[in-house]
């Protein structure tokens, strides 16, 4: 047998058993879905300059991170038979990894219901989302063999778990206020265009799930915790309203530089 012909069956090999991996993986990790609906507000910051080139699918920018502070107001809502209504979804990311953080308020039913949501819209469950990557190839003699990595959609943010506190959330015509008990949170001031009773929108943004995000700026956007400190202003802020089901793919904005 031919040096090429044995070369060509060991990367044939390899690929069916990566798929056979990936496959095994995904199977595991499927379970079967309950139906749920949410409906209400997103407010949403970041350590990004206005308007976020995350929201655009671009790298971070001043920094080359994105650390998010958010919550999802439920107004309306419901998992499998649970109610959820005036309850609060909410988390934040920073250096050491990604804290979920959930309304004190609700009863132990809900906190089930509350965290299987907030691992789908994080796209911590969607091991489906799995992508693969080549390696650029090169050419010479030296030239390293081909491959591809195995990326997730979360590989990089270590999840630091549920913590449940009280959260306050205020959406006016003017700006937007979020507050996570004493740790912290933020303030923004909606930007207007050239007609100043308008605030600046835009539409289908890729890193959070709102249909139309008005755009802001913080005032402030401050966060403490044992694993994370924040401390920023004038940064990049979203404002929209959301309606999501079980259906539907999550989203989280880009944090690191791929």
């Amino acid at each position: 047998m031919s040096a090429d012909l044995k070369l060509s069956g060991t990367k044939t090999i390899a690929a069916l058993l990566l798929s056979a991996a990936v496959g095994a993986a995904i199977a595991q990790n499927r379970r079967p879905e309950r139906p749920w609906r949410i409906k209400g507000e997103l407010t949403e910051a970041c350590t990004c300059n206005v308007p976020c080139p995350c929201n655009f699918g671009e790298r971070p920018f001043p920094y080359d991170y994105c650390y998010p502070m958010w919550s999802y107001w439920v107004k309306e809502g419901k998992f499998d038979q649970t109610e959820l209504n005036d309850i609060h979804i909410g988390g934040v990311e920073g250096p050491r990894g990604t804290r979920g953080l959930l309304d004190i308020r609700a009863t132990p039913g809900q906190r089930k219901a509350m965290e299987e949501i907030w691992h789908a819209l994080s796209g911590r469950r969607a091991l489906c989302l799995v992508r693969l990557w080549p390696f650029k190839a090169t050419t010479g003699s030296d030239a390293p063999a081909q491959g591809s990595m195995i990326h997730t959609r979360y590989e990089d943010p270590k999840f630091l778990g549920f913590d449940y506190i009280k959260i306050e959330q205020e959406v006016t015509d003017r700006g937007s206020r979020l507050a996570f008990g004493d740790r912290g949170g933020f303030e923004a001031g909606y930007l207007f265009g050239r007609d100043a009773g308008r605030p600046i929108t835009v539409t289908n943004i890729q890193s959070w799930p709102i249909d139309v995000s008005v755009k802001g700026r913080t005032i402030f956007f401050r966060y403490k915790d044992e694993f994370n400190q924040l401390d920023y202003q004038g940064t990049n802020a979203n404002q929209g309203r959301f309606d999501l089901n079980h259906t539907q793919p999550g989203a989280r904005p880009m944090t690191r530089v791929r």
